[in-house]
């Protein structure tokens, strides 16, 4: 299967978490580390969940160093992959990651979960804040009164602050309410 193929078939998956959680935000191509590395899908609700999907045209040469970006920010990833790389996928993924596989039967495309992803435990406040716009990252510091001479500062000394300052949870739900009151999404 091709990545739009596999695409299409996870976000009707996907759409039926959104009816079920009306605040869910799906987004296509969430790029990390300042656009360094793309996660293919990633789903922001109570969560940030990370989709990376390898179609069968794909090889999983890249998977090593997406991984180790993904992991510095998404609270649970998952693999789709294309059938032909679901036995090499295994020996990859940490065991933490969810696996998906995606293919034919019958001349009928499915998705379908092999394992559920876990919880990640090693998200990195940096990186996460990564996720803001400057003017974000602003609007937050000012509301936990921590803005006092960072004005004129950039986002990665902003980024800084609030890495430093917040406890982990509050930064990743603050983070998800951003993504998802954002309005200046590219389309």
């Amino acid at each position: 299967m091709n990545d739009l193929e596999i695409r299409t078939l996870l976000h009707c998956d996907l759409i039926k978490l959104r009816l079920s959680d009306p605040s869910t935000l799906i987004i296509d191509e969430l790029g990390i580390f300042e656009g360094s590395f793309r996660i293919d899908v990633a789903v922001v609700n109570g969560s940030l969940h990370g989709f990376e999907i390898k179609s069968a045209g794909d090889n999983l040469d890249r998977l090593p160093s997406q991984q180790a970006a993904y992991n510095k920010v998404f609270d649970r990833l998952t693999l789709v992959a294309d059938e032909h790389h679901v036995t090499q996928a295994m020996k990859i993924l940490p065991p933490w990651w969810g696996l998906t596989v995606a293919g034919m039967r019958n001349g009928v495309p499915y998705v379908e979960e092999l394992w559920q992803p876990r919880m990640n435990n090693a998200v990195d406040p940096y990186a996460l804040c990564q996720l803001l716009w400057r003017d974000e990252a602003l609007k937050i510091l000012a509301r936990k009164k921590m803005s006092a001479g960072l004005w004129s500062k950039s986002r990665k000394v902003m980024w800084r602050k609030l890495a430093k300052e917040l406890e982990l949870e509050e930064l990743k739900l603050l983070v998800r309410e951003t993504l998802k009151n954002r309005s200046g999404w590219r389309k």
